[in-house]
C-alpha cells in the first residue's frame, strides 16, 4: 500500500497497483504540495494500525483524515465510515441513508472516488443483488477483505 500524509492527517491510502494511483498521486501534489519520501507520526501510526487490521487485532482506526470532494462525496464517505465490519450495503442503501434514494449512481461515483482504502470502506458497497462490483483494487482484493473481515467480526471491534 502506498500512504501520504502530512503531520496533521492522513490525504492517501491505496493499494500500489491501483489503475488511478497516479492521478489521485498528481492530483494530491497538484492541491497539496510536493510529495517526498519518508515517514512521520501519522504513517507510523498508520502502520502499527493497518498490521492490527490485516493480523485481526482490531478494526479501531484513529487516524486523522484529510480528503477533498465535493458536499455529497464527503457525506458518502462519511456514509462509509457507519458501514459496521464485516457487513455490507448497497449503493441504493447508501443513496437512501443520505435521503436521495435517487442517487444510487452517484454514491458509485463518490465511492470510487475515495482514496482513503480500508479506513474508508468503499469495500463494503456491493450491488443491489449482493454481487461484488466496482472496487478499484480488483474484486478479488473486495472479495479478500470482505472475507477477512467478516472471518474477525465476531470478535465486535469498533471501526472509528
Amino acid at each position: 500500500m502506498i500512504a501520504v500524509a502530512d503531520d496533521s492527517a492522513l490525504r492517501l491510502l491505496e493499494f500500489e497497483n491501483r489503475v488511478a494511483l497516479t492521478g489521485e498521486l498528481r492530483r494530491l501534489e497538484r492541491d497539496s504540495g510536493v510529495i517526498n519520501l519518508g515517514s512521520n507520526t501519522i504513517t507510523e501510526t498508520l502502520g502499527s494500525q493497518l498490521s492490527d487490521y490485516f493480523t485481526g487485532q482490531s478494526t479501531a482506526f484513529q487516524i486523522p483524515l484529510i480528503q477533498s470532494g465535493t458536499a455529497f462525496e464527503e457525506a458518502v464517505w462519511h456514509a462509509l465510515q457507519q458501514i459496521p465490519h464485516g457487513q455490507t450495503r448497497s449503493y441504493g442503501q447508501i443513496a437512501e441513508t443520505l435521503g436521495q434514494p435517487e442517487k444510487s449512481r452517484a454514491v458509485g461515483r463518490a465511492n470510487g472516488a475515495n482514496s482513503i482504502s480500508i479506513i474508508v470502506p468503499c469495500h463494503r458497497v456491493i450491488g443491489a443483488d449482493g454481487s461484488l462490483v466496482g472496487y478499484g483494487g480488483g474484486l478479488w482484493r473486495k472479495k479478500w477483505l470482505l472475507d477477512h473481515e467478516r472471518r474477525y467480526a465476531w470478535r465486535s471491534f469498533e471501526h472509528k
